[in-house]
């Protein structure tokens, strides 16, 4: 890992790598003077996350180190868990947790009750952050699951529910554009993403994998409306080469991920994408790079929604949380507030995030106050993307639907995906027995 480290007291800024040092050393002094914050890597490009951090640092004289975590996810949370639970070696202060991993993280007392600071955040964020009767995290970014499609082929008009979408799919001649082989590219490798897609299509079916939280959490997978929406999923999914029409969902998403399912789709191999907003901005580019009459053009919509007309499109994004124990525990909340304020997300949306306030959807970055400058601008969207990017954004965060909230979140979702990727190999078992034990961390 390297550890980023800026502003080191009242001399100028600098930055430097430094290797953390091997498990067993002394990676810190638990009385330094330097706070530190672990948190995967910025993805966007405009390194926003590291702008706030830096002047904050400034404007308070304050040594502040960014610990880099692994790319992955698991990655992280593994190195983050046994860091913890080792009684926190490298001195973290603050850490960056995905939105699933808050109430493991909160039961195990490895972070420490905070106050959020408002109230506008969206709906889910703000459940995804309680564990119990308190609030043990932030929303500091977040996400949810948007539709892509090609707006030279196809309209928004006929992708509103799953009945919907396959019709549209199954009307599609082929003729149109040979290099289509599949309706719709999503996410279907044995990883979360795939964890995500089986919620989305039991959420479709008006079913849950798991209701309630906490002690009052029922698994109700094996239910017949969760059934029916696993089964549509595993049916929907079919040969991109066989004809002589698509496939709803082509089988390469068997193993794809979030990057490489929207490289297959910037190649015109699908008709749509089910993805998160990063992906906005790298369909824009790829639109304004054509050229000619037949260059693609991108559209952008909900997920398709319950047959009633509710939300199956899942919460994603990140929280931050103080660690229990931290060295510099007034600091870090005072880092934490300043990061997580509407004024500071605005310049996090203008980065290339998505804010977890509502608030922070509007209005302008003031770059002087929070990042000494000129705050980095993501790419630009053309006009009329914009227009149906905001507008599916916010109605999508407004219902967006978080996954089990539990403390044994790494066994659900582990579970989950193996018996998922095993259905479309025939085995469609029950499983709510062997779900059950591990929502209970048996």
């Amino acid at each position: 890992m390297l550890a980023l480290v800026l502003c080191l007291l009242a001399a100028a800024c600098s930055w430097r790598h430094e290797e953390t040092p091997a498990p067993g050393s002394a990676a810190c002094h638990p009385r330094d003077d330097i706070l530190r914050i672990a948190t995967g890597s910025d993805l966007t490009g405009t390194g926003i996350r590291a702008l706030l951090i830096q002047h904050w640092a400034e404007e308070r004289n304050v040594p502040v180190r960014i610990v880099q975590l692994p790319d992955t996810a698991d990655g992280q949370r593994s190195q983050l868990v046994a860091s913890l639970q080792a009684g926190n070696p490298y001195c973290y202060d603050l850490v960056n947790l995905d939105v699933t991993w808050t109430a493991e993280f909160a039961a195990q007392r490895l972070i420490t009750p905070v106050d959020p600071g408002g109230d506008d955040f969206w709906p889910a964020a703000s459940k995804g952050v309680r564990y119990g009767d308190e609030n043990w995290a932030v929303p500091w970014n977040t996400d949810v699951g948007l539709l892509f499609y090609r707006a030279d082929l196809i309209g928004p008009g006929g992708l509103g529910t799953w009945d919907a979408l396959t019709e549209t799919v199954r009307n599609f001649r082929t003729e149109r554009d040979r290099d289509v082989r599949a309706g719709l590219l999503t996410q279907l490798e044995p990883y979360e993403g795939l964890t995500v897609n089986a919620a989305e299509a039991v959420w479709r079916a008006g079913g849950e994998i798991v209701s309630g939280e906490g002690e009052k959490a029922k698994v109700t997978v094996d239910e017949p409306r969760a059934t029916a929406g696993l089964l549509d999923l595993v049916k929907a999914v079919g040969d991109e080469e066989s004809g002589p029409g698509l496939p709803v969902i082509g089988a390469s998403s068997r193993h794809l991920n979030e990057q490489s399912s929207l490289e297959s789709f910037l190649s015109g191999h699908a008709l749509m994408l089910r993805d998160w907003p990063f992906a906005a901005v790298q369909l824009a580019q790829a639109e304004k790079r054509g050229t000619g009459e037949n260059r693609p053009r991108y559209g952008v919509t909900q997920l398709p929604r319950t047959r009633t007309g509710g939300s199956a499109a899942a919460l994603g994004g990140q929280n931050l949380a103080v660690v229990a124990g931290s060295g510099h525990d007034a600091l870090a909340r005072d880092l934490l507030a300043h990061l997580t304020s509407a004024g500071a997300e605005r310049c996090l949306r203008d980065g290339g995030f998505v804010p977890a306030r509502r608030s922070a959807l509007v209005g302008e970055c003031d770059a002087a106050k929070y990042v000494g400058g000129a705050a980095p601008h993501g790419t630009e969207l053309p006009a009329d993307f914009r227009r149906a990017y905001d507008r599916a954004l916010r109605a999508a965060l407004e219902d967006a639907r978080p996954r089990p909230v539990t403390p044994y979140y790494a066994a659900v979702t582990r579970e989950i995906q193996q018996r998922v990727d095993a259905m479309w190999e025939g085995d469609v078992r029950p499983f709510a027995t062997e779900l059950k034990r591990a929502l209970e961390g048996r």
